[in-house]
C-alpha cells in the first residue's frame, strides 16, 4: 500500500458453475471488477480511511452477498 495504491487480496470463492468475475466497491460505490482474487485500486488520497467489499458474479450471472465489510487507510 502506498499514498495513493492499494492491493486487495481475498479468498477465491467455490461455486459450482464457475466464477466470472469479482466486483468491487469502495464506500458503497463500485470501483471495478477482476477475474482473479484480486484487484489493485489506485487514484487514493493519502492519509484517508475507504471502506470495501466484494461481491462474486457467477458464469451463470448469480450474484452472491457482498463481503464483510474491510476498513483501510491509505499512508501520509
Amino acid at each position: 500500500m502506498t499514498a495513493t495504491t492499494l492491493t486487495l487480496t481475498w479468498d477465491a470463492v467455490s461455486y459450482t458453475e464457475g466464477i466470472d468475475h469479482y466486483e468491487i466497491y469502495r464506500d458503497g460505490a463500485s470501483v471495478g471488477t477482476s477475474a482473479t482474487a484480486s484487484f489493485d485500486d489506485t487514484g487514493l488520497t493519502a492519509s484517508t480511511s475507504y471502506m470495501y467489499q466484494v461481491k462474486a458474479i457467477g458464469t451463470d450471472g448469480k450474484e452472491s452477498e457482498l463481503s464483510q465489510e474491510l476498513q483501510v487507510t491509505t499512508t501520509a
